[in-house]
């Protein structure tokens, strides 16, 4: 699971437990006009991932963790149950989208949607 932590300039995504020993130690951060929104998508996170960049994880039904390129995107994955997905839409980036699984998905896309809003 990934903990999302909102500063004033940056959205910091922290992974947790083994998930930030297998798929990322270090944390992500992303400056608030790099991020164009943030949904919630059950499909998307249920969907398949596409190939694997780097070190990554796609075992079907248990867990997906890493890099992964699909249509010309790349996307940042840790999601063990989709139902808890979020969606985060970037720009100007190293990765296009970052699925995450959170506590409380709708919270956290609602907070990254006020807090890009009002850092525009």
């Amino acid at each position: 699971m990934a903990h999302i932590q909102p500063t004033p300039a940056h959205l910091v995504v922290q992974l947790q437990g083994l998930r930030q020993v297998f798929g990322r130690w270090r944390p992500l951060t992303i400056p608030w006009t790099h991020i164009k929104g943030a949904s919630i998508d059950e499909r998307v996170a249920r969907s398949f991932p596409g190939a694997r960049w780097g070190v990554s994880s796609h075992i079907p039904g248990v867990i997906t963790l890493g890099s992964f390129w699909r249509d010309g995107r790349r996307d940042f994955w840790d999601v063990r149950d989709p139902r808890k997905a979020v969606i985060v839409e970037l720009t100007g980036e190293k990765y296009d989208r970052l699925i995450l699984e959170v506590a409380e998905p709708v919270t956290a896309a609602a907070t990254i949607n006020e807090r890009r809003q009002a850092s525009a």
